[in-house]
């Protein structure tokens, strides 16, 4: 193993070892907080992989997670078992993914973006409307979690888990052939059309396979409130899950999860203390538009590259 991936991999391994270690270390609250972070993190994951590897921004990737964790809790309140809730919550979340990407597969830049917002704000016009089914504005309570992980330091390990195994399994998607593929379509999508590549047949693969991401947040959110409403369909939650990847980086691996703590953090946290939070995020935005336009990750790779630069030793003639 070379010095500089040492060094990359070393910080990563402490990262995890004090996630595992979390719950050993702090209050019950705080290891919630980490679950709820986390799970923000998976949808602003999704939405990542496309905005990242295709350029596709989506401002409706809540409205798959909301359908994901509707399906989990209408179930769970006819009694169905946990296999049963999930395999219901999976066919959801591919059909509404389905449905998504053929809609927006010939689409692309401003019009993709549309296109989701539209399409998550129909989501969002059936939870609210389909009260029979939904609970309407009173959403459906009591949602409890599976026994096996009915604790919050077994849950807090589910989504810990889930997000590893997301993470991963995303390089080595942006890594493959199709990552490639998508990322030459990000960069000139007439090319890849000329070169005899069918362009809407991978957009629709991207989008379908974000919205299965976008699916496992959404039932680990019910998870974790044991409640649904229609909020969590609405252009807030998708708009909030594309502020994180912004702010953290987009296309980076990690991005996702730095934007998650800040966005988390200022709502959770700094909302207790402060009445005008959400300014103070947007000023955080506004800042981070201006000075690290790549996100923080981004910037600070940035920045790490131009010092090791620096450090070289000039090359002899």
């Amino acid at each position: 193993m070379t010095r500089a991936r040492l060094l990359r991999v070393i910080p990563l391994a402490i990262l995890l070892a004090a996630a595992i270690a979390a719950p050993y270390v702090i209050g019950s609250y705080y290891v919630s907080l980490l679950s709820l972070t986390l799970v923000a993190a998976i949808l602003a994951t999704s939405i990542n992989f496309l905005a990242g590897n295709a350029g596709l921004v989506s401002v409706g990737h809540a409205g798959i997670a909301a359908t994901a964790g509707y399906a989990v809790a209408w179930s769970y309140r006819q009694g169905w078992e946990v296999g049963a809730q999930l395999g219901l919550a999976a066919a959801i979340t591919v059909v509404t993914s389905v449905i998504y990407g053929l809609i927006s597969m010939r689409t692309r830049g401003i019009f993709f973006l549309m296109v989701t917002l539209a399409v998550g704000m129909v989501v969002y016009g059936m939870a609210y409307r389909w009260s029979s089914v939904t609970g309407g504005t009173n959403g459906i309570p009591g949602v409890r979690r599976p026994e096996a992980i009915a604790e919050y330091w077994q849950f807090y390990f589910v989504v810990l888990a889930a997000f590893v195994v997301i993470t991963l399994a995303l390089i080595v998607a942006s890594a493959s052939p199709f990552g490639l593929t998508l990322r030459g379509i990000r960069d000139s999508e007439s090319r890849m059309v000329s070169l005899g590549y069918n362009v809407p047949a991978f957009k629709f693969a991207a989008v379908v396979m974000s919205g299965l991401v976008a699916g496992v947040a959404g039932v680990l959110a019910v998870w974790q409130s044991e409640f649904i409403s229609p909020v969590v369909a609405g252009f807030a939650e998708s708009a909030n899950g594309m502020i994180m990847v912004a702010l953290g980086g987009m296309g980076t691996v990690f991005g996702p999860l730095v934007g998650a703590v800040l966005v988390t953090g200022f709502q959770q946290v700094l909302s207790s203390v402060f009445e005008r939070w959400s300014t103070l995020l947007g000023v955080l935005f506004i800042l981070s538009v201006i000075f690290a336009p790549q996100g923080i990750v981004g910037g600070v790779t940035e920045l790490g590259r131009r010092m090791s630069r620096r450090k070289r030793p000039p090359s002899s003639e």
